[in-house]
């Protein structure tokens, strides 16, 4: 038997209680003919179905689909949607709850924009909006596995780390084929913020959440002076040991134009970048590309996503 609703908006329907008696009855549908989909899809509301007629609610046995056991399984999916048990420490239940609650509303700009916020947070970045190399090696992956659990919960599969990693594999972690592959690169040319689809029927698999790697880049106009400066010199000289001991001598003295809470790490890999190219690192394709490769690291950091 085809059904033609989808079984996933049905269950936000339910978990929201705005269930109609269509949903009721098609659900009813779906579990009187053993939908494998339902089957599966119901699991995560601790809906287990014994061997034979048993189907076990919550604390509750039932032999068949009656209105008893309906008005049970709604019930219990009402609860759980309410609460998420106990959490990783490194952020309070009510980032969770706040995404949860705007992810199962459809509200996927700000879903995304919360995401972009405590992922940082996590670690105790929210103000810098960036993480570290080692940061994000040490990253609580517990934390990315429930944003994760979420964002695939509400879009039906189609968003979600997760979901990124596998295209992230899949394009051998390229990436501009993995831009091209989530809709975050189209013809070749990187996309605005204005250009991100919040909708999972419009938007490719993976194209959310979108943005959450933040490079440093060069908002003072001393500093971007200086490195200009010094890509015109670099590119006249060929001496490798002097240009490496020019970049020793600046990462010494860039302190006082970076700050203390620079990844000096990942800047000096930025500013090699620079030495040899044309583009500076915080201009264009460049800096897309090393937010990718940001997420690539974060998301290689958690095997279990």
């Amino acid at each position: 038997m085809v059904f033609s609703e989808d079984l996933q908006q049905i269950l936000n329907r339910i978990e929201k209680g705005q269930q109609t008696e269509k949903d009721i009855a098609i659900l009813r549908q779906r579990l009187l003919a053993s939908d494998q989909q339902s089957v599966t899809q119901l699991g995560k509301y601790n809906v287990n179905f014994g061997q034979g007629q048993d189907i076990q609610i919550g604390d509750r046995i039932y032999v068949e689909w009656n209105e008893e056991a309906i008005q049970k399984l709604v019930e219990v999916i009402q609860e759980q949607s309410n609460s998420i048990p106990l959490l990783p420490k490194e952020l309070p239940q009510e980032d969770y709850m706040r995404l949860k609650n705007l992810l199962a509303s459809g509200r996927w700009l700000e879903a995304n924009q919360t995401t972009r916020t405590i992922i940082p947070k996590a670690v105790k970045k929210e103000k810098e909006g960036w993480l570290t190399d080692e940061q994000i090696q040490n990253f609580p992956c517990q934390v990315l596995q429930v944003i994760d659990s979420l964002w695939l919960q509400y879009s039906n599969g189609r968003f979600g780390f997760s979901v990124q990693k596998q295209i992230c594999n899949e394009c051998e972690k390229n990436p501009q084929t993995f831009g091209n592959r989530v809709g975050w690169r189209v013809k070749e040319v990187w996309i605005s913020p204005s250009q991100v689809s919040y909708s999972p029927a419009n938007a490719p698999e993976g194209h959310l959440p979108w943005g959450i790697m933040q490079v440093i880049t060069a908002d003072n106009a001393a500093f971007d002076a200086f490195v200009h400066g010094l890509r015109d010199i670099t590119k006249t000289t060929m001496r490798q040991d002097w240009q490496k001991q020019l970049l020793a001598d600046f990462m010494a003295f860039g302190g006082s134009l970076l700050g203390d809470k620079v990844d000096k790490e990942e800047f000096k890999r930025n500013l090699e970048y620079e030495l040899s190219h044309d583009e500076a690192w915080w201009e264009g394709a460049r800096l897309e590309e090393l937010k990718v490769q940001k997420l690539f690291s974060l998301l290689a950091a958690c095997p279990n996503l």
